[in-house]
Parts: structure tokens; sequence; C-alpha cells
């Protein structure tokens, strides 16, 4: 068990009383300047640390952050975590990581767990399962300002910062069209997920701004589960034999994408052209070189943490605002 050297500790070995010490290491007025530096030397040398769970209880102050990801194990959602660590460090705050694996029952343990340790505030993605968010409403009840980041709920007064999903689709799929891709198919995500849909929405505009008619046999929701892209992509294949072109919701995805194809003996981008989404580290290290959209997670992460630092720090009110990251494609060999 972990033992930690407690003022009570301090004070015996200076032989004064635990409040001349706590006042010391606060630096009281009503204590001298020499005692406050015997208190500080004796600390040091014991190897005191403040406690910062008593300041919390007793002064009402946190200075820790709770930030909420939907699977910690994809790279633009660690980048974010960076982005809002090195932000949140800045300005003093700590940071506690739930990591909810896609489950909704993990996300409102995560919120729970948030408020028993007293936290400031919570930044959050949703998970894939979230199609309720009283758990998210009942933060408002305990004064914890709350920013969600790029998987949001739309309809809670709070602040949001996500990338263009919508224009990010659009431009990808109009990329696509521009190459001399006709029938182009898409790969999406959850239902329950905004950004899915808002890319889903970006690629039925460009195909209509390009008098493209949407076939909704090319499209299908994957639902976090590669598995079913295998299938989906023979249905595809057998329903339209002169698909030429996927967009796929992310590179993960994307990349299972290519392999699929790969095995039913289509020449990526020959044949059939790949799109994915997020630029993660997949997309360099597979053949070939995976087309993507740039997430900016480490910016993202930070917008969110400054944000959340200027409502706590009183400086913005706690409003229904949507930050928006402008995309950027990467086009590669797949494409």
């Amino acid at each position: 068990m972990a033992q930690y050297i407690t003022i009570k500790e301090i004070a015996t070995k200076l032989g004064v009383s635990h409040t001349t010490v706590s006042r010391a290491l606060n630096d009281h007025p009503r204590i001298s300047k020499a005692t406050r530096e015997k208190v500080r030397e004796m600390a040091e040398r014991l190897g005191y640390r403040r406690n910062v769970s008593v300041q919390v209880f007793t002064r009402g102050e946190s200075k820790l952050i709770g930030m909420i990801v939907p699977d910690l194990s994809i790279h633009f959602f660690a980048r974010v975590v960076q982005g809002a660590q090195r932000t949140l460090s800045e300005h003093g705050y700590g940071m506690i990581i739930y990591d909810t694996l896609e489950s909704l029952s993990q996300e409102v343990q995560a919120i729970q767990n948030c408020l028993d340790h007293r936290v400031a505030g919570i930044l959050a993605a949703i998970s894939m399962e979230t199609s309720s968010f009283d758990h998210f409403s009942s933060l408002s009840k305990h004064d914890v300002p709350l920013v969600f980041y790029d998987r949001v709920a739309n309809f809670l007064p709070v602040p949001k910062v996500v990338i263009n999903d919508h224009q990010a689709a659009f431009d990808a799929t109009q990329f696509l069209i521009q190459s001399g891709r006709k029938h182009i198919a898409h790969i999406t995500a959850s239902i329950n997920l905004n950004n899915s849909n808002n890319r889903l929405y970006g690629y039925l505009d460009a195909l209509s701004a390009n008098d493209r008619d949407a076939d909704e046999q090319l499209i299908h929701y994957y639902e976090f589960d590669p598995t079913s892209i295998d299938s989906f992509v023979e249905r595809a294949l057998n329903h339209q034999p002169h698909l030429d072109a996927i967009f796929v919701f992310n590179d993960y995805a994307a990349s299972h994408a290519v392999n699929v194809l790969h095995r039913l003996g289509k020449r990526v981008p020959d044949d059939v052209a790949v799109m994915g989404f997020s630029n993660e580290p997949v997309a360099i290290q597979m053949t070939p070189k995976l087309s993507t959209v740039k997430h900016a997670g480490e910016k993202m992460g930070q917008l969110a943490a400054q944000k959340i630092v200027s409502i706590l720090a009183k400086q913005e009110p706690l409003v229904n605002e949507k930050i928006i990251i402008s995309p950027e494609l990467i086009i590669r060999e797949s494409t």
C-alpha cells in the first residue's frame, strides 16, 4: 500500500502544530518567513506531497479535468489526449482519463467517477453505443462544465470542437469524382454518431452536386465491426460490377476494405480507388499508401482544453457553440 508523508509528521519532526505547518505550506501571512522556510525544507527532505483531494473537499477547488475517450487504441484519440494534456498542464490542471471502449455503460460510469473525484470540468467524445444523454445532462446540476470534442451531442447546449466532417466528406467524394470515378460506395460507422452521419451527408451532397444518383446498396454502416465490410464489399461488387471507388469512415476500416478488394482480385487503385479518414499511422504503413483526410487530433485536444480552461477562469460563459476545424485532403497511392 502506498504511504505518504503527512502534515502531522512534519509537525512532529519540527515540534510545531500541524496548523502551523499547513499555514506555512500555503504561505499564510501570519507565519513568519523563517518558519515557512523551515517547514518547506523539512517537507522537501521527507518527500512530502500536497494532498490535492483535501483541497477539493476543504476549499471546493479542483484542478482535475476528466477526459472521456471512446477508444484509446485509436491513434487519433491518443493525439487528442496529448493535445489536451499539454494545454491543461500549462494552466495547472491535471487529467483523469477514462476509456469507455465504445460502451454506453462504461461512459455512464466514467461520468460518475468524474463526479466522485470532484473534477472541475469534463472533456468528452461519445461512444458508438450512446443514444441517451441523461448522464451528460446531469452535469449541469453539479455546475461541472462539459466540452464535447469530435463525437458530440448537437442538441446539448455546451461547447463542441469538431472537424468539418460534412465538408471533408464532400471534398473526398468530389476528388474521387473529378478523378474519373463513376460508381462510388461509402462505408460509414454508426447511425448514433454525429460525425458518421455528417460524413454520409457530405458524400451524398457531393454526388448530388455532380448529378449522380445515390444508391442505397452502395452505402454501409459497419458499426465498428470490420468483418461486416467483407460481405458488404462482395455485395456491392455483385450489385455494381463497375464499382470503382470507396470512401470509408476511417483509415482502419479503409485498410480492411483494401485487403478485401485484394482478396477478391481487385487492384487498388487501378480497379477501385479507396479514400480513408483521419490520417492514422496505418495509412502510410499499408500497400498502397492510403489517401485520407487529416483529422488534426492534437489541435482538437488543444482547442477543447483551452475552451474549458477559459470557462473555469470565468473568462467565457458556458454556451452552445461549435468550434470547427477545416479539413485537409492527403492524396496518396490508393486513389
